[in-house]
């Protein structure tokens, strides 16, 4: 009965069917594709590798997985190119976070205007006052992986072309000032448009009496952070865009070697192919150097060396989680903390790279300077189980915002910032990611302008 009642429905219920039925596999068909495209490879479970394997595995494994340049492609082969017009970063500063950032921006910028770049520096911080981030000047590859970001970007963005002159070298007379690009805020205002920067950049070109459209223009761009709406851009283009930067091999390859070690040392569960293992080990971002102690971070609530590590403990407990992997330019803090750590009942272990890192590879780490040291817990805290960072530290922002498009990516729905009416000085909470304190500047400029 039940088959020939199904069998004798009318062709509008069959149509109403149709209608209630496509839309939603059309959509899971899009998530899925929008993150795996078509010739992906599947990554494959398998028992835990050899030692020796720990480091490849490990390098080869993304939070953002896997990468797909198809809408930058897109985005580029929209774009009206100018190849006389050479955008220059001048002034990217700080540490990665805010670098990265800098970065990003000046790229998207470039790309809108159709403009080819040279390939972009930063202010090096000062080793002996780290609140001095003008110190010097510093290469791209110091941070980053230059031949990936070339060859990303030669395959996305052909008609880009990129300039590195050699040390003391100069590809041209920079037209006089620095260009500060409009805003592409556009959730903050609506005429913050590519149509009103595009024109804007135009009127600043013409005001030039140096300016001539048939002849090589550099541009010193000013340096924006977080200025673009990237949540306004296509879902692939703002899923993809950040993934153009990695971090450079030499010091990704210090970060295996130190989680490796960690893991061994605390018999942890740590698979190197688990982007975010679920049960191996904690990530916390103590955030108590000189630097933010002078800017006047510490002072303000819920921000403190003892409010950190007590959240840091509490959530690491919550979780069940006995190892703390502990990033930190405070050295004095650091020991203070394990001994918290320790004395706490149940017992924590907190390590740090310092602590995992043979004679060779500590002696190396000895050689980077204090930010490129800090790429090295950037890249162990992007993989921990579970993350504490602090809401004015743009590094603990880019891990957590990177750590959420990875649960974008499977398809879940969070609202990571419901727990600030939840809970008294927590900003952010997906699950994965927990940021401490509140900052209304940043709370309302990274969510929308940062880049995963």
């Amino acid at each position: 009965m039940g088959l020939q009642s199904i069998t004798t429905k009318s062709q509008k219920f069959y149509a109403i069917l149709l209608v209630l039925t496509l839309p939603p596999l059309y959509y899971g068909s899009y998530r899925y594709r929008l993150v795996h495209p078509y010739g992906g490879q599947t990554t494959l479970q398998f028992d835990r590798p050899a030692s020796t394997d720990f480091v490849r595995e490990w390098l080869s494994t993304r939070i953002i997985s896997p990468f797909n340049p198809s809408a930058i492609a897109t985005y580029c082969n929209r774009t009206e190119w100018h190849p006389n017009l050479v955008f220059n970063l001048e002034n990217a500063n700080g540490g990665i976070g805010n670098v990265r950032g800098n970065v990003l921006d000046f790229i998207f910028f470039a790309i809108e205007a159709g403009a080819s770049i040279i390939l972009p520096g930063r202010a090096a911080r000062s080793q002996e006052d780290i609140s001095n981030v003008w110190a010097a000047r510093a290469p791209f590859d110091t941070f980053f992986d230059e031949e990936w970001f070339m060859r990303t970007m030669g395959q996305a963005c052909p008609e880009m072309k990129i300039y590195k002159p050699e040390t003391n070298q100069k590809l041209a007379d920079a037209l006089p000032g620095n260009y500060l690009p409009h805003s592409r805020r556009i959730d903050v205002d609506s005429d913050a448009t590519k149509i009103a920067y595009l024109e804007h950049l135009d009127v600043w070109l013409k005001e030039k009496p140096e300016y001539s459209p048939d002849d090589l223009t550099l541009v010193n761009l000013e340096r924006t952070l977080w200025d673009i709406d990237t949540r306004s851009l296509p879902l692939g283009f703002h899923r993809n865009f950040g993934q153009i930067l990695r971090t450079n091999p030499a010091i990704a390859r210090l970060a295996a070697i130190v989680a490796q070690n960690f893991a061994s040392k605390y018999h942890l569960l740590l698979h190197p192919r688990d982007a975010i293992p679920k049960r191996a080990y904690y990530g916390a971002h103590l955030r108590t150097e000189a630097d933010a102690k002078n800017a006047g971070w510490l002072e303000e609530p819920h921000s403190n060396f003892s409010m950190q590590t007590d959240a840091y403990i509490k959530q690491a407990l919550k979780h069940k989680l006995k190892v703390i992997y502990v990033a930190s330019g405070n050295a004095t803090d650091l020991e203070l903390f394990k001994d918290k750590a320790a004395a706490h009942r149940p017992p924590l272990n907190v390590t740090s790279k310092l602590d995992s890192l043979p004679p060779s590879e500590a002696a190396a780490m000895r050689d980077l300077t204090w930010d490129q040291q800090a790429l090295i817990d950037y890249e162990v805290l992007q993989r921990s189980s579970v993350f504490g960072g602090v809401v004015k530290s743009s590094f603990s922002y880019n891990i957590a915002m990177t750590r959420n498009q990875r649960i974008v990516d499977s398809g879940l729905v969070t609202d990571p910032w419901y727990v600030m009416h939840q809970e008294e000085g927590v900003a952010f909470d997906d699950g994965l990611s927990r940021i401490l304190g509140r900052d209304g500047w940043h709370e309302m400029r990274i969510p929308r302008g940062m880049w995963p």
